[in-house]
């Protein structure tokens, strides 16, 4: 079997380049290691937060507003709610880059969003901080069901005519513009081009090619996140999601829809270099206190600590996107660390940068590895 695009990795950006492929007619392989979806990846664990007015540089708004017109235009097509657009509230001192880069956005792209005071955010979400704190609330953003979405977009890859082929990659070679992937239990598949978007452990992919590629840089963060008792105090009729920047710390989290009030912690973790390395939650001592000594300071209602949960991100080595070819016709989508978000835009544009072997000129300046060699 000849496919026009082999894709490497069904997870966050691969589920979704392959339907965009198949909607545009092109014959897909979608590629894991694994059954999708699974909880080996960086996507697992019902939900990730979906926002707009962006703490980590007004560069990425585009593409986020990209992506929320196409999350949109995917559950109306689909029939399928994914996305949870209950708000999100973002809250830190007036000195925290984090949240001038947010307010410098939202004057740039004009965005909707309200200033709250510390006093209005205890009384509407029961989120205690310090009198010189505020809020700002983005009213029509939220969070995605990713393991939801990750299913349903390979689902209709599927229904498309895409093919999904779950084994482990040993080796690619190339003859005349043509690829051959070899795999351990399937004999071989050729492609046209091919589609690289494996998340965290990447490196065990970009290994199997027998030809130069690009060199890339990303490493895994094994990440925790936990869930506690909301008591009937934080249920998702009040907000979708929340991110609190205390000091250099940054504290992300969910309402109440199911297992209880979500949070994790960003300035955590362990760097890993092998899915054997990403061991269970509670492997670790500070995989209960990392979060647990903060957050009865943000949150006085909360109930009891229920369950953990254990994640990997993968990082590159300025923490911003990689997306850029490797060699012709093989692309590179990774270091999405937080990158669930943009999922249907960025699978949309490396179906389109393949097909097209044109490299946007934004995404070009922001995003391609040339920014390594300046």
């Amino acid at each position: 079997m000849l496919y026009d695009i082999a894709i490497i990795g069904s997870g966050t950006v691969g589920a979704f380049a392959g339907y965009y492929a198949a909607k545009a007619g092109k014959k897909v392989c979608l590629i894991d290691k694994f059954q999708t979806p699974h909880t080996l990846g960086s996507y697992h664990g019902d939900t990730r937060i979906f926002r707009i007015a962006y703490g980590e540089g007004s560069k990425y708004i585009p593409l986020l507003q990209e992506a929320y017109t196409l999350w949109g235009e995917f559950e109306k097509t689909h029939k399928i709610k994914l996305f949870e657009r209950g708000g999100l509230l973002n809250v830190g001192s007036y000195d925290n880059d984090f949240m001038q880069n947010i307010l410098t956005s939202i004057k740039e792209f004009k965005l909707n969003t309200k200033q709250l005071n510390a006093k209005e955010i205890y009384e509407n979400y029961g989120i205690k901080i310090a009198k010189d704190y505020f809020g700002i609330l983005e009213p029509d953003t939220g969070f995605v069901y990713s393991d939801l979405s990750v299913s349903r977009a390979i689902l209709e890859a599927q229904n498309l005519g895409a093919d999904i082929l779950i084994d482990t990659l040993k080796n690619v070679d190339k003859k005349e513009d043509i690829f051959t992937l070899h795999f351990e239990n399937k004999e071989k598949i050729k492609a046209k081009k091919i589609l690289i978007c494996a998340g965290s452990f990447v490196n065990e992919v970009l290994d199997c090619f027998d030809f130069e590629l690009a060199p890339v840089c990303v490493k895994a963060k094994r990440k925790v996140v936990h869930w506690y008792e909301s008591l009937g105090h934080y249920p998702i009729s009040k907000l979708s999601s929340f991110i609190i920047e205390f000091e250099d710390d940054h504290f992300y989290g969910f309402y109440d829809f199911k297992d209880g009030l979500k949070i994790g912690r960003d300035q955590s973790g362990q760097l890993i270099n092998s899915r054997e390395e990403r061991k269970d939650f509670g492997a670790y001592e500070e995989d209960f206190r990392e979060i647990d000594a903060y957050i009865k300071n943000f949150f006085p209602k909360i109930g009891s600590f229920k369950k953990g949960s254990v994640c990997s991100y993968p990082l590159s080595a300025d923490n911003d996107f990689i997306i850029d070819f490797l060699s012709e016709n093989v692309f590179f989508i990774g270091g999405l660390s937080h990158g669930f978000k943009f999922a249907p835009a960025l699978g949309k544009f490396g179906f389109e940068a393949l097909n097209s072997s044109k490299l946007n000129e934004d995404i070009q300046k922001h995003f391609s590895l040339s920014r390594f060699k300046r």
